[in-house]
């Protein structure tokens, strides 16, 4: 039976590739309403709730490019976990 410590790390090493996605994607969304945003102020509309989305936007990249982050210091943090599970 592996330890919980391990199962938690593998875990960790499956999540980092799908966050990693998960930000890329992101980064298309907000350049898409970055550019409403710009498109509608050009046109001279209003665009208040254009710019308050694009604000929720940048905070929650920000948050998952933190997580992203701390999945790969999680990654990097255990050397001898990462030789022991190419070797297996």
């Amino acid at each position: 039976m592996a330890d919980t410590n391990t199962h938690t790390k593998l875990i960790v090493r499956e999540l980092l590739p799908r966050a990693r996605d998960f930000v890329a994607e992101g980064k298309r969304r907000l350049a898409a309403q970055e550019a409403r945003v710009a498109d509608l102020q050009r046109k001279g509309h209003d665009a208040s709730q254009s710019r308050k989305l694009l604000a929720i936007m940048r905070e929650t990249m920000a948050l998952q490019i933190s997580h992203v982050e701390l999945l790969e210091h999680e990654v990097r943090s255990d050397r001898g976990f990462n030789r022991r599970s190419r070797s297996a």
